[in-house]
């Protein structure tokens, strides 16, 4: 059976797909209750086997998905402009929440999309503290912003004090993030290998440990770019239309926002990436094109050392030619 949810902040809709064709659709609550109650509701519906499929909205699908999982069903999140597009592909003309969870369990249905896996607690622990830490960075950021621009003493005074506060608060997450990685042999190997790589250094390699565990995963290093929307989308029709080529920028927005910085140093210092970037730089190429180009290749690079469990190796090429 498929099962297509629909999932916001304070309800999910659920549309059920039996092996004969027929659905049955109902409404829970976003929270614990809510969630056993849809359990038991798949057991009156004599649901053996399932595959269950939601998207990716927000954090209010990894509860139910959780849940799920542990039940023993298959579980599906999705990137939501996947389902969009699905829609799209249909004829959709409404709209609601129940006729999303239908689309979502025909989705599912017609694409089987892969299995989603919760992340160890391990994991879950390093990705909650490391966006914590942008929080505070934040805040940090907003709070300095407002010291630069106020003259009252009194109000000076307090702004201080929470800037020391904030800054002892990031100094005890960032140290609760190095013992949590140190403590653990898998993040302390690929920690490692990460920062072995020119440009990528412990903060860099804790963000993507934490955003993109997976990354050794991937069938190759262009399905992981793909997935970070660093591939470049063309936009061609017949003989005319020529549109320059752009950033797919369909997928993981953090891990674009985590390569950026570290591109740039990786274009001064990388033996590889700096003449690479020379190269396009010497072809006419746009600096912003360059630095997107070069967050690829590092990302490429990542993929490399941590699927083949080998540091950083500017010569690797040399002593592994490409075949002719």
């Amino acid at each position: 059976m498929i099962l297509g949810i629909d999932i916001s902040k304070r309800y999910f809709d659920a549309t059920l797909r039996h092996a004969g064709g027929q659905t049955s659709y109902a409404r829970f609550a976003n929270e614990p209750s809510g969630i056993e109650t849809l359990l038991g509701w798949l057991s009156e519906q004599g649901v053996q086997s399932l595959h269950a499929c939601m998207e990716a909205t927000d954090l209010y699908w990894e509860a139910v998905a959780e849940r799920l999982y542990g039940q023993g069903y298959t579980v599906s999140v999705v990137n939501p402009a996947r389902i969009k597009g699905f829609a799209l592909s249909q004829l959709r003309r409404n709209k609601t929440d129940k006729q999303d969870s239908a689309v979502i369990a025909a989705f599912c249905a017609a694409l089987t999309p892969p299995a989603w896996q919760p992340l160890s607690e391990t994991q879950r622990t390093l990705r909650a503290l490391e966006r914590h830490r942008d929080d505070l960075l934040q805040m940090l950021t907003q709070q300095k912003n407002r010291a630069a621009s106020s003259k009252d003493p009194n109000v000076l005074a307090s702004l201080q004090r929470i800037l020391d506060n904030l800054q002892q608060e990031l100094a005890q997450v960032e140290q609760q993030i190095a013992d949590l990685v140190a403590q653990n042999e898998t993040l302390r190997q690929h920690k490692a290998l990460l920062c072995s790589i020119k440009g990528i250094g412990a903060i860099t390699a804790h963000k993507l440990m934490a955003e993109f565990n997976d990354l050794p995963h991937y069938a190759s290093a262009r399905a992981a770019a793909a997935d970070a929307g660093l591939t470049p989308a063309h936009y061609e029709s017949g003989d005319t239309v020529r549109r320059k080529p752009k950033l797919a920028k369909i997928g993981k927005a953090a891990i674009r926002r985590i390569l950026y910085f570290p591109a740039i140093t990786a274009m001064r210092f990388n033996p590889i990436l700096r003449p690479f970037a020379e190269r396009l730089r010497q072809r006419g190429k746009p600096e912003k094109l360059i630095i997107a180009a070069v967050m690829r290749k590092l990302l490429h690079i990542a993929y490399g050392v941590l699927k083949h469990r080998s540091p950083f190796d500017p010569n690797w090429r040399c002593a592994h030619p490409t075949p002719t």
